[in-house]
């Protein structure tokens, strides 16, 4: 989370317009609003969220809604933005935020957001496993691949590392325990 103004502290984004990613972007909503939420701020109760709500109906990365929280923060009409990392770098890089006229204002706990899922009827899995988890991101020919996800490497499976999105979803109303979306605001069903 980045906002334009030093000094700032959580508690005053209070009455403060927060851009967010995508309504199910982890990274850029899920998680950032549960974390606010823990420190003290309601989203819709004590700031506005404006959402930028861009490839939704994915329930992943949307690199595109963070790109225009970033652009909401710059132009003004945001206070703060949910973002990434390595996209607030990115988007520094680009110039869509100018450097040294934004800062980052809190971290979430780190988590684990991506895997790979097969179910018990796909064959091959193992020379797939095998294939990911050889690839190197010194290789210009797949670099790009871990570029797109992010990572500079595939890593073997693990179960832990999700509390953090977990607990946001339960925290906002997201899914029921089943697995459904149940958040009123979700359009894309």
């Amino acid at each position: 989370m980045c906002e334009p103004t030093p000094g700032l502290a959580i508690a005053d984004l209070k009455n403060k317009v927060i851009a967010v990613g995508a309504i199910d972007s982890p990274q850029a909503t899920l998680i950032p609003l549960a974390y606010l939420g823990r420190n003290g701020l309601s989203p819709g109760a004590d700031f506005s969220v404006q959402r930028h709500d861009v490839l939704c109906g994915k329930h992943g990365d949307h690199i595109g809604g963070e790109r225009q929280a970033a652009a909401a923060l710059s132009s003004g009409t945001a206070d703060a933005a949910c973002m990434i990392e390595s996209n607030y770098a990115l988007f520094q890089s680009e110039g869509l935020l100018r450097p040294g006229t934004t800062r980052v204002l809190a971290s979430t706990p780190l988590y684990d957001h991506c895997n790979l899922t097969a179910g018990p009827a796909a064959d091959q899995l193992e020379d797939f496993r095998r294939l990911l988890l050889e690839m190197s991101y010194e290789d210009p020919e797949v670099r790009p691949l871990f570029d797109l996800e992010g990572l500079k490497a595939w890593r073997e499976a693990r179960l832990k590392g999700y509390g953090e999105l977990e607990a946001a979803v339960d925290e906002l109303g997201f899914y029921d325990k089943n697995g459904n979306i149940i958040s009123a605001d979700y359009p894309y069903r």
